[in-house]
C-alpha cells in the first residue's frame, strides 16, 4: 500500500453495498449449493440476477428472460477479492466465489442519476447499475427493482435505498392447529 497522499476532511455518508441501518435485513435464500459469481465476476453494490441454473449470479438477466426484475442487491460481505498483484481494493466478486443478495433492508448505493427520497430504483439490464426516477418512469434499458430511495443524494454519491416489504405469511400451518 503506498504512502497516503491525500487527506479527506469529511467522511462519506456510507459505503456502497454496506447496510445503512439495523432495520430488518432480508437475504435471498439460496439452494443447497449457494450462489456463485459467474463468468467475469459480479459487481458489489449493484443489482444481480440468479441465472437459469439456480446457482450462477451475474449483473445481467438470464438470456431466456431478458426483462426480468433482478433477484437482489449485491451487498458487501467481505467477499471481494484482490486478484491483481499489488492490487489495493476491489468491488468485484471473482468468478466462482460466494455471492450474497439482499432482497430487503436499507443499504448504501451509488446511482448514475441524482436520487430523491421516494423515487423508484431501476437496474440497468446491461450491468445492474442503479438509476433513480419517478415510479413508473423507467429509464431506457432498465427494469424496476421494487426498491425505493430512502435518503437521496447527487449522482455518484452514496445514498440509501430500501427494499420492498416482505410478503405476508400464510395463516395456514402444516400442523393444522393454526399456530
Amino acid at each position: 500500500m503506498p504512502f497516503p497522499n491525500t487527506v479527506h476532511y469529511g467522511w462519506p455518508a456510507g459505503f456502497p453495498g454496506a447496510w445503512a441501518s439495523q432495520n430488518p435485513q432480508r437475504m435471498v435464500v439460496s439452494g443447497s449449493n449457494g450462489f456463485c459469481a459467474g463468468a467475469g465476476g459480479v459487481a458489489i453494490a449493484a443489482f444481480a440476477w440468479v441465472q437459469a441454473d439456480g446457482v450462477t449470479v451475474l449483473n445481467r438477466p438470464d438470456a431466456a428472460n431478458p426483462k426480468a426484475a433482478p433477484t437482489g442487491f449485491v451487498v458487501r460481505s467481505q467477499q471481494g477479492q484482490v486478484t491483481q498483484y499489488l492490487g489495493q481494493n476491489t468491488m468485484t466478486i471473482a468468478q466462482g466465489f460466494m455471492v450474497d443478495l439482499a432482497e430487503g433492508g436499507d443499504v448504501f448505493a451509488i446511482a448514475t442519476t441524482a436520487s430523491v427520497a421516494g423515487q423508484a430504483v431501476y437496474a440497468a439490464l446491461a450491468d445492474g447499475t442503479l438509476q433513480c426516477a419517478a415510479a413508473g418512469a423507467a429509464p431506457t434499458g432498465t427494469v424496476d427493482t421494487g426498491w425505493s430511495v430512502a435518503l437521496g443524494a447527487a449522482a455518484g454519491l452514496p445514498f440509501i435505498i430500501t427494499g420492498p416489504l416482505a410478503g405476508a405469511r400464510s395463516t395456514v400451518s402444516s400442523s393444522g392447529t393454526g399456530n
